[in-house]
């Protein structure tokens, strides 16, 4: 039989025992208690049958030992009981900010033996020291797995990495047998990689946030300079009626540049030929970000859409209804064919953002998604653009040079120029891969593997 101890009494360690409660048998070989230094309680966890035992007891019997507890504490915990922990072995489940502060790191401090880096890693010789840990647990939620409920169709997924195959084996069978977690082993080598799993808001995230940002910033800049500068606009109108041209703007472009990276990598395929030719570190990152750059699009979609509602009247946009001073007019036909465009774009870019959840990109088949994130993607951007095209054209876009407004052209025609630049790509693009595969199928030249 395989004892388990979880040290500490936090929401992880209740999580991981309530998984143990509803998914263990009684003929399984596994058995797990909870303790903590100078427990004064005895009986169960909380809801679960798993047992409160005493600290020393509980060191001594079991062959499993996990780290429920915060990682600042981590590292005085194993100095100062270094005799009973060897020979143990040692879960780490923590997840923090600060730099060494892991359980990998703590017996490193206090080991004889110095790390073996020969290969670039941070692995301990756990036959001289006696120490074999695993990192695992740190990638899944207290409150998800407290929520579980033993009826669950699914398995909560999650990675754990070692220094010993063996303790890695043997944590591994606990976690799938008696807590019906769907475990992947990930190699030594990528320790850094899962380390900290919760304490990062991810590359692709931050870099498309900050991108969209920028570009929101670019708009705000001039839709402020042309309207409550140049035309005078009231900076009473700036929360709402302002800033959703700006807002509109954004969202607009922020798709247009999810699409640029595809381009670019079909081009580059086709140029080069070669599958073994690896593609640009810039371009690989740019096409890591194209979902996040989508979802963070789709907000401020969203938010114009609340926006435009609230405002929508004769009173703000008395260039969509034929007779501006008739509170009962109806729409002019621009008016009616920019709102078609735009509700046909937003729903399209709504389906977009549903097919980018994991539960449903996984059930999608190649096919599948080529269609929905190829034609219906560049369908949805080409409504977008008509949508903000009607609200130019045969409206302000003739009224050039627009002295009214510091000469600056109407955001309706400069928010165009870049998806009109993307669509124009995005057709050469199409004729050249054409032009190229022609060509090398002409001279017998073998397309890709």
């Amino acid at each position: 039989m395989t004892r388990v101890a979880i040290i500490g009494t936090g929401d992880l360690a209740y999580g991981l025992a309530h998984l143990y409660s509803i998914n263990n048998t009684s003929s399984s070989s596994h058995a797990l208690e909870v303790t903590k230094p100078n427990l004064q309680k005895e009986g169960f966890f909380h809801d679960t049958d798993v047992p409160l035992t005493d600290f020393d007891d509980a060191l001594v019997r079991a062959d499993i030992l996990i780290f429920a507890i915060p990682s600042v504490a981590l590292c005085d915990f194993v100095v100062a009981h270094e005799r009973k922990l060897t020979g143990k072995i040692l879960v780490d489940v923590t997840n923090s900010y600060k730099p060494n502060q892991d359980l990998s790191s703590a017996l490193q401090k206090i080991s004889s033996t110095e790390s073996d880096t020969s290969d670039g890693s941070d692995k301990i010789l756990s036959s001289k020291t006696g120490f074999r840990w695993v990192k695992a647990f740190n990638d899944i939620g207290a409150v998800d797995i407290l929520l579980r409920k033993p009826g669950a169709k699914t398995k909560i997924a999650s990675k754990m990495c070692s220094n010993s195959p063996e303790a890695l084996e043997m944590v591994k069978s606990f976690a799938e047998t008696s807590m019906g977690l769907d475990i992947k082993a990930v190699p030594i080598e990528q320790y850094k990689v899962i380390a900290n799993d919760q304490n990062s808001l991810g590359t692709e995230w931050m870099t498309a946030t900050w991108t969209i940002l920028g570009v929101f910033a670019l708009t705000m800049i001039y839709n402020i300079m042309r309207h409550p500068v140049k035309k005078g606009y009231p900076w009473e109108q700036f929360p709402l009626f302002v800033m959703n041209k700006s807002i509109s703007w954004t969202a607009l472009w922020g798709f247009a540049i999810t699409q640029v990276p595809g381009v670019i990598a079909l081009i580059h395929n086709a140029w080069h030929r070669d599958t073994l030719r690896d593609k640009p570190m810039w371009l690989r990152n740019f096409l890591a970000c194209r979902k996040q750059l989508g979802l963070v699009s789709l907000w401020f979609l969203a938010v114009h859409i609340v926006m435009s509602c609230l405002l929508f009247s004769i009173a703000y946009y008395d260039r969509f209804f034929e007779d501006k001073y008739d509170p009962k007019s109806k729409m002019t036909a621009n008016g009616e064919s920019s709102f078609m465009f735009g509700s046909f774009g937003s729903c399209l870019y709504f389906i977009l953002g549903v097919c980018s959840l994991p539960c449903v990109a996984e059930a999608m088949t190649r096919k599948q998604w080529s269609f929905v994130y190829g034609p219906v993607t560049w369908t949805a951007l080409c409504f977008g653009t008509a949508h903000v095209m009607c609200q130019g054209i045969g409206v302000t876009w003739y009224k050039a040079p627009w002295s009214n407004a510091g000469n600056m052209p109407p955001i309706t025609l400069i928010s165009c120029l870049l998806p009109w630049a993307v669509i124009a790509f995005k057709a050469f693009q199409m004729i050249f891969v054409k032009i190229l595969n022609f060509s090398a199928k002409r001279k017998e030249v073998g397309g890709h593997w």
